[in-house]
C-alpha cells in the first residue's frame, strides 16, 4: 500500500504550491544519523501473511538483547532493528539467516536516504557446504574460487578444515535471490582434472522445489517444469544434513554480545 501510494503520487502533476521545496533543519542531525547507523532493515521473504507481533516476540527471545534493541515497522512488512552496539548488529548478521515459521528474514544495513519505497533485498548470506571435492582442493583458495560460482564470497570456514573431520568445504556467500539456487557444479583443478561437486545449504528455508527460488512453495509456483508425477528438480536434499543439525543443536546456542 505504501509503495503504491508513493508511485501514484510521483505520476501526478503537482501544483506550484505542492512543488515548493520543504527544507529540513540540521538540528540533532548527527544524533539521528548515529542512531540509524546502528540499525538493520528487514523483511520476511514470503508470499504468505505473517503474524508480525509473534515474529517480533520470537526474534526478541532468540536474540536475547532486551532493551538494547528496538523493532519498528517502517513500511508494509518492513522493519527496522535498532541496536546499541555495533557488535550486536554484526552478531545478528553473522549468525543468520534467521526465520519465523519457515520464512527467512532478509536483512541489510541501513543506508542514508533509504526509504520504505526504495529499499530492496537482492541477496541472502548463507553457508554452503561443498561435497565431493578431492582432498587437495579442500583449502581456502579453492573455497573462494568455488564460492564465486554461487555468489559473492564472504568467508571460507578455515576452522572446519583444521578440525579432525573435514568431509566438506564450508563457504559463506551472498547468494542472489533472483536466480535458482545452484545444486552442484563441475570443478576444474589446476592440473586440468574435472570433478563434479554437490552443494548443500545450511538453514535453508522457503525453497520452491519446482523452480529453485526462495520465498514461495511449489504448489503456488508459476513455473511449469516437469510432468505431473515426476520428481521435482529441487528438494530437501539441498538442505544441510538433519543429523548434523541435531548434533549441533546439543551445543549451547550462540549468545549475542553485551
Amino acid at each position: 500500500m505504501d509503495s503504491e501510494f508513493i508511485a501514484r503520487l510521483q505520476k501526478i502533476k503537482l501544483t506550484a504550491d505542492e512543488g515548493e521545496v520543504i527544507t529540513v533543519r540540521a538540528e540533532n542531525r548527527e544524533k539521528t544519523l548515529e542512531d540509524c547507523s546502528l540499525s538493520l532493515v528487514g523483511r520476511f521473504h514470503t508470499t504468505k501473511n505473517i503474524n508480525f507481533r509473534a515474529a517480533k516476540n520470537l526474534l526478541r527471545t532468540v536474540w536475547k538483547m532486551g532493551k538494547d534493541m528496538t523493532i519498528t515497522e517502517v513500511g508494509d512488512g518492513l522493519f527496522q532493528f535498532k541496536f546499541v552496539m555495533e557488535s550486536q548488529l554484526k552478531w545478528v548478521l553473522n549468525n543468520g539467516p534467521w526465520s519465523f515459521e519457515n520464512h527467512i528474514l532478509l536483512l541489510r544495513r541501513w543506508e542514508k536516504g533509504m526509504t520504505a519505497f526504495s529499499v530492496s533485498f537482492e541477496t541472502l548470506p548463507i553457508w554452503v557446504q561443498v561435497w565431493g571435492l578431492p582432498f587437495d582442493l579442500i583449502n581456502e583458495e579453492a573455497g573462494r574460487d568455488i564460492g564465486r560460482g554461487v555468489g559473492r564470497v564472504i568467508e571460507v570456514d578455515c576452522k572446519a578444515m583444521a578440525a579432525d573431520q573435514a568431509k566438506f568445504l564450508r563457504i559463506r556467500v551472498d547468494m542472489p535471490l533472483d536466480k535458482p539456487i545452484r545444486r552442484g557444479a563441475p570443478v576444474l583443478s589446476p592440473e586440468g582434472d574435472t570433478v563434479w561437486v554437490a552443494f548443500q545449504y545450511e538453514r535453508l528455508l522457503g525453497l520452491c522445489f519446482r523452480c529453485g527460488l526462495l520465498g514461495h512453495e511449489a504448489r503456488v509456483c508459476s513455473t511449469s517444469i516437469g510432468r505431473e508425477g515426476e520428481e521435482l528438480p529441487y528438494g530437501d536434499w539441498l538442505r544441510a544434513g538433519f543429523r548434523r543439525q541435531r548434533k549441533q543443536s546439543r551445543k549451547e546456542a550462540p549468545s549475542p554480545p553485551r
